[in-house]
């Protein structure tokens, strides 16, 4: 097993927790989390020692045929909102990222907790989640951290 701040140090580098919302016509939009790490094929192998630390999670082969120079790439993905809640958030409060990811983590966090509490499936639920992801896209969200801190 990977030293869990080794894992801490990858991801703040590497990784993403990301928060989609799809759209949908005629009922609510589904949000969902995602815990991902993309990385080169060749270097696969962390990517399944990160997977072994966590517990959970897949890892997948991407091919980027229309970049020819592009080698293919790999991604570890966790997508189970379960093992998200489970695993990932709580080896992520235990181990916290200390750079940039920093504030991408405790809005992951909050989206995660409104969505235990249902929050997702309304529609002011939905906005406030469009708006917390809003803040992961703003350019100042480091200063915004600082702020909140």
């Amino acid at each position: 097993m990977l030293n869990p701040h080794y894992v801490t140090g990858f991801v703040d580098g590497e990784g993403c927790f990301s928060i989609t919302i799809s759209k949908r016509r005629f009922r609510v939009p589904e949000v969902r989390l995602k815990f991902e790490i993309e990385l080169r094929e060749d270097d696969e192998l962390i990517l399944k020692e990160i997977q072994k630390t966590l517990d959970c999670g897949s890892i997948y082969r991407l091919e980027y045929e229309r970049y020819k120079k592009w080698r293919p790439h790999v991604k570890y993905q966790v997508g189970s909102f379960k093992d998200i809640k489970e695993k990932v958030i709580p080896f992520f409060k235990k181990y916290p990222p200390l750079a940039k990811k920093r504030f991408q983590f405790e809005i992951f966090c909050k989206v995660a907790d409104m969505m235990d509490l249902k929050k997702h499936i309304t529609e002011e639920g939905i906005e406030e989640i469009r708006s917390l992801r809003k803040a992961l896209k703003h350019e100042d969200s480091l200063y915004a951290l600082e702020a909140h801190v």
